[in-house]
């Protein structure tokens, strides 16, 4: 009976936090089709035809109809095949209460819009949004219809904006029809038509006593203009797509052959001089920075500072007292790197030169020390890096660097304009090339002759350790097994972190210290060590823990717009 409330509550608890994901309706709008009739009062009826066709149960419908500063929306209604369907209304959205399952639906809305037309000296104008980018949903075919308050066959002046560009259709009786086709979500088509003033003698209201009509046309006029201008502008763009695009293309291919070509001649050089390739190399480096530099720069948080540890161990500077404590003997020579993990270690953490996975616990526990830890991960690292460039294993590139990263600045400008001018692809195509030569350019790193002498040699210790059979390993002096074991759990890689178990059982057990509960120092006590002192330092970086908000604004002509839903 626990475990059942115990998982009610937790199902309770989920539609709380998550209540849109829990009732989200699947459904498509495959119609709409929006008349809207002018009254000669300047009130406008709207009726409103929406084809829903739903996957799954669902609820009902919702409309959002936000009006215009000055107008109001009044009388909603809903109906579906002349039956009349409940409304709820929350401000400017109306939920219409239809319930059903995997079906298609036909909702008719009906509702008045109060001072809708925007009277003038000379004309009338009806400038509305029936919709704006705070819509929820795609309209799959949707038509626009405004009829006047009677024929008429004076000029009519009638265009639309955004989705609604060069979609109207005046008629022989004055009436406008908008073919809009697919209107994908989130975008606004306001539409805007004028009338001869005196087709609306009934209205009691002037919004402004002066003519309208020559300023109307002037704002259609401009529109086109613009409209014109982007698509030469288009046209244009598209052109230096083709040539520039392809050149940069071809330059960043080249460019990567002939630095690839490069450094396999390097190479083949360095290889061609190596001594006994495959066996454990001579130590360049410290371990710690052997692993960073062999590892791409990455230091695996848990096993690197393991590895750090127990080679402060194989190098006599710290004694291991128990499977679980260590004792600062000495720091004498220490790198900079070490000095900074025996001070972390054995003074902030541990006390009076000791240190134990119990005290990294418990430090790690206490959130106080997350910004604390968290530095000295960092310089610990950075130390570590430190000792890789002071060495120096890496080609100066800098002018090569220099030279590609400016010269690609010329592909910037069209990443704004591609997408402004509706070149989709173009902008795509150039957003994966500039990205690619700004990754190139901050990772290309080649390695100088000396630097692909350590990584390679370790690279073929790599492969040739995970083969290498126990026989063989005995034969080592025990300082390089241990630098081999060091480098394996280290590094982080599963077959040579496997291959240092199977070659430690196959070891002669040293004699165990009843008196510490531990094997003495040796390579056998790291394979006991090792995993444990890796997984608490895991362990104490999962512990030292880690939010956003956003807010939108839009809407059509005048604040006024809307949209649709399901729920």
């Amino acid at each position: 009976m626990r475990a059942k409330f115990g998982g009610f509550i937790f199902l309770l608890a989920l539609l709380f936090i998550f209540p849109i994901q829990g009732f989200a309706v699947d459904y498509w709008i495959n119609d709409v089709k929006i008349d809207a009739h002018l009254q000669n009062d300047g009130t406008v009826y709207v009726t409103e035809t929406h084809t829903y066709e739903f996957d799954g149960e669902f609820n009902g419908i919702t409309r959002t109809v936000i009006p215009k500063k000055g107008s109001s929306i009044k009388d909603f209604s809903a109906t579906e095949n002349g039956e009349k369907l409940r409304v709820e209304r929350e401000d400017d959205l109306y939920k219409i209460h239809r319930k059903g399952e995997d079906e298609t639906i036909a909702v008719t809305l009906s509702y008045k819009i109060e001072n809708g037309i925007e009277i003038y000296q000379d004309v009338a104008q009806f400038y509305w949004p029936f919709f704006d980018n705070r819509n929820e949903s795609t309209y799959e075919n949707l038509v626009i219809t405004v009829h006047p308050p009677q024929p008429t066959s004076s000029d009519v002046i009638a265009f639309g904006y955004d989705e609604a560009f060069q979609k109207e259709t005046v008629q022989s009786d004055g009436s406008v029809v908008y073919q809009f086709g697919e209107v994908p979500s989130e975008t606004n088509g306001d539409i805007r038509i004028a009338y001869d003033v005196s087709l609306f003698s009934g209205a009691t209201f002037v919004t402004s006593d002066k003519p309208m009509k020559e300023e109307i046309v002037k704002d259609k006029n401009e529109l086109f203009a613009k409209a014109q201008e982007k698509a030469e502008t288009k046209e244009t763009l598209s052109k230096v797509a083709i040539v520039i695009v392809p050149i940069f293309a071809l330059l960043f291919f080249v460019i990567i052959i002939r630095n690839r070509f490069e450094g396999k001649a390097r190479l083949a050089a360095v290889t061609s001089e190596m001594q006994n390739p495959g066996y454990l190399p001579k130590q360049e480096l410290s371990l710690p920075a052997t692993i960073s530099f062999t590892n791409h720069n990455y230091l695996p948080q848990g096993q690197s500072m393991a590895a750090a540890l127990l080679d402060l161990v194989r190098k006599k500077m710290v004694r291991q007292v128990s499977d679980e404590r260590f004792q600062l003997v000495n720091q004498a020579g220490a790198l900079p790197h070490e000095s900074i993990l025996i001070e972390w270690l054995f003074k902030k953490i541990g006390q009076n030169g000791e240190f134990g996975f119990s005290d990294l616990k418990a430090y790690s526990k206490n959130k106080k020390n997350s910004g604390k830890y968290s530095s000295f991960q960092m310089k610990w690292g950075e130390a570590v890096r430190n000792e890789v460039k002071e060495r120096q294993l890496y080609e100066d590139k800098s002018k090569f660097k220099l030279f590609f990263g400016l010269i690609s600045i010329v592909l910037v400008p069209f990443l704004f304009l591609f997408p402004m001018y509706d070149l989709f692809g173009w902008f795509v195509l150039n957003l994966i090339l500039f990205g690619g030569i700004i990754i190139y350019v901050i990772s290309y790193r080649p390695k100088n002759m000396e630097g692909l002498k350590i990584y390679h040699e370790w690279l073929l210790f790599k492969k040739r350790y995970k083969v290498l059979t126990p026989d063989e390993w005995k034969k080592w002096s025990e300082d390089d097994q241990m630098r081999a074991y060091i480098y394996g759990l280290g590094i982080g890689d599963k077959e040579m972190k496997k291959q240092n178990e199977d070659l430690l059982s196959a070891l002669y057990k040293p004699n165990y210290n009843e008196s510490t509960y531990f094997y003495p120092y040796s390579v056998y006590s790291f394979g006991n060590v090792g995993p444990e002192a890796s997984a608490h330092f895991q362990f104490a970086n999962e512990s030292i823990g880690t939010g956003s908000s956003s807010s939108s604004s839009g809407g059509g002509t005048g604040g006024g717009g809307g949209g649709s839903g399901a729920f």
